[in-house]
């Protein structure tokens, strides 16, 4: 330590608040266990982190027979089922090239680790995992992982909405991570749908990101490969928070049906992959039309980094996080640099 950190002081004083940790983990020390629930939180936080590798890949459910419905809790369409193989098989010939190609460069051909899926518990989440599951994969579903609310925006266009509520758009334009749209009417079979997988009040972003954090600090304690299949805005949510991007760029980003995103955790910000699936059709390929697409306003003073705007390959926009790009034919990718982030603490991700 002196070698390497000549001016290295050890914190020792009794009277101050303070939390150590030790080789990643392997000893925690809170001194002055007195002070209140931000500290307490960051500690609970901590005790979830290690430094094992492992990666995290994000999809989208396949399409259902009643696409635009929040209340309605459809089954897959023939097209989602046709999606929902194609993005398992793509998925694991992905993860075996990579496992080739670490032993091609002289690294040890060691078995994959195992790779697990969560779900929500809408049919269309859990039907887009059966295919893997068939495959003899680990599958479970979680509640916290459904869709945020629309309210009374369900199944209405932009331009409805637009026409219909101006005093709305122009709070969503203001804050899109915190605004919330009316509640909707709905009746009571509309209600005990709505009961079995998600709240039955409209959310905002930061509604959906305080819901996630059991999800998020289980994710932290994951040590194995991690497969993640929801609706778009939750992993709006998952992204914004492994990318440390600001909470006002987090409505914007954009998960296309056509490409899993991949998560490698790296020394100082996490780098994010996309991986193709060809040959979709192109009416299911576009992402969710829920949002308003409105230009998001700048930060004064970015927390992280400015996300990217259309996250198709993961591309474009000012300061995205670094971005591989890789393809079914070639599994070594192609680096674009794109700015860095910085790490995000989870009280910032969840109460920013």
């Amino acid at each position: 330590m002196s070698a390497k950190i000549p001016h290295f002081e050890t914190m020792e004083e009794l009277e101050l608040n303070y939390i150590k940790m030790f080789n990643a983990g392997e000893r925690i020390t809170i001194n002055n266990c007195s002070f209140g629930y931000l500290s307490h939180r960051i500690v609970f936080y901590l005790l979830n982190l290690h430094i094992k590798s492992r990666h995290t890949y994000f999809a989208r459910a396949g399409t259902s027979r009643d696409e635009d419905s929040y209340k309605t809790d459809a089954g897959l369409s023939e097209q989602g089922r046709l999606y929902a193989e194609k993005m398992g098989q793509v998925l694991l010939r992905h993860r075996d090239g990579e496992r080739r190609a670490l032993a091609d460069q002289g690294g040890t051909d060691i078995p994959l680790k195992p790779l697990k899926v969560w779900t929500s518990t809408r049919r269309r989440t859990v039907e887009t995992a059966d295919w893997l599951y068939d495959q003899g994969y680990s599958v479970r579903q979680r509640t916290q992982l459904s869709a945020l609310n629309p309210g009374v925006c369900e199944r209405m266009s932009e331009e409805r909405i637009r026409a219909e509520m101006p005093d709305e758009v122009a709070k969503h334009e203001a804050d899109p991570y915190h605004h919330r749209y009316p509640r909707a009417e709905a009746s009571a079979n509309e209600r005990l749908l709505i009961s079995d997988f998600a709240d039955s009040r409209t959310q905002s972003y930061h509604d959906l990101a305080v819901r996630l954090e059991p999800i998020i600090l289980e994710l932290e304690r994951q040590q194995e490969d991690l497969l993640i299949i929801a609706h778009e805005s939750v992993l709006r949510v998952l992204y914004g928070y492994l990318m440390a991007c600001n909470a006002t760029d987090i409505p914007s980003l954009s998960f296309p049906r056509n490409e899993i995103i991949e998560i490698i955790p790296a020394s100082y910000n996490n780098e994010a992959t996309s991986i193709p699936i060809p040959d979709l059709p192109a009416e299911i390929i576009p992402s969710s039309p829920e949002d308003l697409k409105i230009p998001v306003p700048p930060s004064e003073a970015p927390s992280g980094t400015a996300t990217p705007m259309t996250l198709g390959s993961p591309r474009n926009g000012p300061g995205t996080p670094r971005i591989i790009t890789t393809s079914p034919s070639n599994d070594t990718g192609a680096l674009s640099e794109q700015g860095e982030g910085s790490s995000l603490l989870v009280e910032r991700a969840l109460r920013d």
